[in-house]
């Protein structure tokens, strides 16, 4: 890579983005494993039975890119023609999205920052396969207040709600913000990340929740990620804390909107290029809900067809309990009938002698 670029992006050739939504040109992206042991109860916690699964969750701090990741993923998954399709529920929303994406492309403008939580109902389709995707649009402040200060409030406990409903992960990370050292800017990636870790694995169900984290504005980022031995590197220096509480996170790098400066310095975004990595940790939750769905239904199918014969067995002893009482009354009564008969007959015999 050049070294009179600026910024370190990636230059259009250069940046690919594998099958398996991993960074190329060195940063590998095979999974990261841990073998420590279960992380200890999280302070929030949910009572009674296993939530209703039903949402994939997108995690990140502020400014971590959540609603530009969101925006240009529907706009991908609405105009493409890959496996994977997105079509929101509300037209309302449907032209937020797609004019957030209008907006960075003709105005060279980025979004405003989330003010509000806002619910964004999806219905997605991918290889056959329907789900309902719900996604919590809400302001990074409110994770701060949600998983480091721990302060309940309105806010926080929709956003808790959320994610304890949640059936796939998404953690959104911006590498510059856990490597740039200042302690106030990495505790929402470091130590609110792990509580929020912490609640999720503590919920009913919790450890089957597929989780993964992406690293994002690779464009701008490439240079540290590899400075650091790519993706893995990278994530055991900086993520080492996340990697003691999931037993195997799956590492992604995206880039939704590249940037670049204008005539006066300022950062703009480029729609020129295309996005890379948007897709992929949607498919990889996907594939593991899949699979959990396929797991639950076979464990129904095999705990039904354990009732069912425990039903059988139960209305075999109760049939052949009815049928041993009933010759037991017939045998009595029986015995009964032969004895009454031989004392009439003694008695009729004694009387003619």
């Amino acid at each position: 890579m050049s070294n009179n670029n600026p910024h370190n992006q990636i230059d259009n050739d250069e940046f690919d983005l594998s099958a398996d939504a991993t960074i190329d040109l060195g940063l590998d992206g095979e999974t990261l494993s841990d073998t420590t042991g279960s992380a200890p109860a999280p302070l929030l916690l949910h009572g009674g039975e296993e939530p209703t699964r039903d949402r994939i969750v997108i995690l990140g701090r502020t400014r971590a890119g959540k609603t530009i990741y969101l925006s240009r993923l529907y706009e991908q998954c609405w105009r493409g023609n890959g496996p994977l399709h997105m079509e929101t529920n509300s037209g309302k929303t449907h032209l937020a999205l797609l004019n957030s994406v209008a907006e960075m492309t003709e105005q060279r403008r980025w979004p405003k920052a989330t003010d509000s939580s806002t619910y964004l109902d999806f219905q997605i389709t991918w290889h056959g396969h329907s789900f309902t995707m719900v996604s919590l649009d809400y302001p990074g402040e409110v994770f701060h207040r949600a998983f480091v200060e721990q302060i309940e409030d309105a806010n926080t406990s929709e956003l808790i709600d959320h994610v304890q409903r949640a059936a796939g992960i998404v953690l959104l990370i911006d590498p510059k913000v856990l490597a740039s050292g200042k302690i106030g800017d990495a505790a929402d990636d470091d130590f609110g990340m792990v509580q929020a870790l912490r609640f999720i694995q503590g919920l009913p169900g919790g450890n089957d929740v597929p989780i993964c984290m992406l690293l994002t504005k690779i464009d701008i980022n490439a240079e540290l990620i590899r400075h650091h031995g790519g993706l893995r590197g990278f994530a055991t220096k900086y993520c080492n804390n996340l990697l003691r509480i999931v037993p195997t996170l799956t590492l992604f790098g995206t880039c939704a909107v590249r940037s670049r400066r204008d005539a006066m310095g300022k950062e703009i975004p480029d729609l020129s290029k295309p996005a890379r990595g948007l897709e992929n940790p949607i498919i990889f939750c996907l594939r593991n809900i899949v699979v959990n769905r396929t797991k639950a239904r076979a464990q129904i199918s095999k705990r039904v067809q354990q009732e069912f014969i425990q039903r059988e067995i139960k209305q075999d002893e109760v049939s052949q309990t009815k049928d041993t009482r009933f010759w037991l009354w017939a045998n009595m009564v029986l015995f009964a009938g032969l004895a009454a008969v031989g004392v009439l007959t003694w008695l009729t015999v004694r009387l003619f002698l």
